[in-house]
């Protein structure tokens, strides 16, 4: 939530530094109680605790941002590297030194920055300039005397970046410079594009003061320089360091007594703490600024003296290569017209030939809007998000391409219930639909059920059996199975066929002369003819 003391959108407050209450370390709280009846008193009670911060290792999830980009490739030889902390008081959490080892202070103090001493620097190296060492432990990594100053903390293991001594004494700020290369910004929470995130509001930012060179690949690396007084100097250099192609050797140009002696040293190692780095490529077409002055500003034609010649409506006859591969003059004219033109009802286009035209006046070939959708789709072709977005639209384009088929095959197998637009069809959970179509299938397209009448369960019960009837009413068995129906198919029983009587086969011609056979046929006939005449009526019209 918004409060009176947030800077408005678009604005951010800026604080040379935001000390914490207490600083890192071990503490002692005594409680005891007074009571003012008699002389009564309780004994005190002490209690410890430490506040405990980053100190030879970082958390990255305090750092909510760094610039140049990590892994980055750009024109960044105009930017200062930067670290952005989510903890406003990170940068002053330590002390950089103790009164047992003091900074030396500068020897102009009138007008000091205002603010603590940061105990962190960013230090930015170019490739070959360092080496990342892991896991080292930290006396082999600080001197003797600030390994004591430090508590000879025992067991501590760190990360390292070692450089050559005469690198680091130009590179390190002074003890002026710390102060003015770390400050807390407050943003406003709402602004999403300063990216405040869950936060208050407060970052805390740590700067370098390298500038990266142009066509390298750099690396910048927030070191500590708690109790590092033998490296961090109390003025800036007053001299320069050459290291060219050098390798180790430095050529120091010193002024002693009016004399530059070359002075070829052999340069020394030096090792700090390393609390977090990230790596960045210098590269790129240029900056802004160089892009700009490196435009021909002829263009087509020459600004001054040999002016192209245009018509009356701001075009240009204009030679181009069709797609045959002959020559043909062409107008064109481009966006920059003293007037001001009417937009083109004929559009959107979807390729570049769609936008030639043919001017009534001459018959010629138009390319001005050909020429202008090749620089749009070129000019979009470039930009890898929006490819990126393409392809995410495509992939999704052909997930629910695939998806609308597979409904349509399990509509096909199975009724399931959806909705009958394709939109809402896609967005409908599928699976629990499935699942209660096929469960109604299954349950209505089966096998009959076993049993249907309870016949099988009716013999099982005890009123239907003959032994526990004839026990019960103290009968006969014979007679108990006749009570119950006697005839076992009515209990679900086998019951054998009977048996077919045998007949022998016979000819026609035996049939023919048994005359006894067909005379009793005859008279059966006769029968059956005089029962229907009965039930039916005499037939009438004649008809026998």
């Amino acid at each position: 939530m918004i409060n009176q003391f947030d800077p408005p959108r678009g604005s951010m407050y800026l604080y040379d530094d935001i000390t914490p209450p207490t600083v890192d370390g071990s503490y002692k709280m005594t409680v005891s109680t007074n009571i003012n009846y008699g002389t009564s008193q309780s004994a005190p009670i002490d209690r410890f605790f430490d506040i405990v911060g980053p100190r030879f290792t970082l958390d990255p999830t305090i750092v909510t941002s760094v610039f140049p980009p990590r892994n980055g490739q750009g024109s960044y030889e105009d930017s200062l590297p930067q670290i952005v902390f989510s903890r406003r008081t990170f940068p002053w959490e330590r002390r950089i030194d103790s009164d047992s080892n003091p900074l030396p202070k500068p020897r102009d103090n009138s007008n000091p920055p205002n603010g603590d001493i940061p105990w962190v620097a960013l230090l930015l190296f170019e490739e070959g300039e360092f080496t990342l060492l892991q896991n080292q432990t930290l006396e082999s990594v600080v001197p003797v005397h600030v390994f004591t100053a430090l508590g000879s903390p025992a067991n501590i293991l760190c990360d390292a970046v070692e450089a050559d001594a005469g690198l680091l004494q130009s590179l390190l700020p002074s003890r002026e410079e710390l102060q003015l290369l770390c400050h807390v910004r407050q943003v406003n929470v709402e602004d999403r594009e300063l990216s405040a995130g869950s936060s208050d509001g407060f970052f805390s930012v740590v700067m370098s003061n390298r500038l990266p060179a142009p066509n390298t690949i750099c690396r910048a690396c927030l070191v500590s320089l708690e109790q590092r007084t033998d490296l961090v100097r109390a003025d800036p250099p007053a001299f320069e360091y050459d290291l060219g192609s050098r390798g180790n050797v430095l050529n120091l140009a010193n002024e002693v007594g009016g004399l530059s002696l070359g002075l070829p040293v052999l340069l020394a190692k030096t090792r700090l703490v390393l609390l977090h780095s990230w790596k960045f490529t210098v590269q790129g077409p240029g900056t802004f600024r160089q892009l700009m002055q490196q435009v021909n500003i002829g263009m087509i034609g020459q600004t001054a003296g040999n002016q192209p010649q245009l018509t009356d409506t701001g075009h240009l006859h204009l030679p181009i290569l069709d797609r045959a591969g002959e020559n043909e003059i062409a107008w064109y004219r481009g966006p920059l017209v003293p007037w001001q033109l009417t937009r083109d009802p004929l559009g959107p286009y979807h390729s570049a030939d769609q936008c030639r035209r043919a001017t009534p006046e001459t018959g010629a070939e138009d390319v001005s809007y050909a020429a202008a959708f090749e620089v749009g789709r070129q000019l979009a072709a470039a930009d890898a998000r929006l490819a990126q977005e393409l392809m995410r639209w495509r992939r999704e384009s052909y997930k629910q391409a695939a998806r609308a088929d597979t409904i349509t095959k399990v509509q096909a197998a199975i009724a399931v219930d959806l909705p009958t637009a394709l939109n809402d069809k896609l967005r409908a959970p599928i699976a629990p639909a499935v699942s209660v179509s096929a469960a109604q299938a299954l349950a209505s397209g089966g096998l009959p059920v076993a049993d249907r009448y309870r016949i099988n369960i009716a013999a099982h019960t005890a009123g239907m059996d003959p032994a526990a009837l004839a026990t019960t009413w103290a009968i006969a068995a014979d007679q108990a199975k006749a009570i119950l129906g006697g005839d076992p198919a009515t209990l679900g029983a086998v019951v054998a066929p009977v048996a077919e009587t045998p007949r022998p086969n016979v000819t026609l011609e035996q049939v023919a002369a048994d005359t006894a056979g067909l005379n009793r046929l005859a008279t059966a006939r006769d029968t059956l003819l005089q029962t229907a005449i009965l039930k039916l009526g005499k037939p009438t019209g004649g008809t026998k």
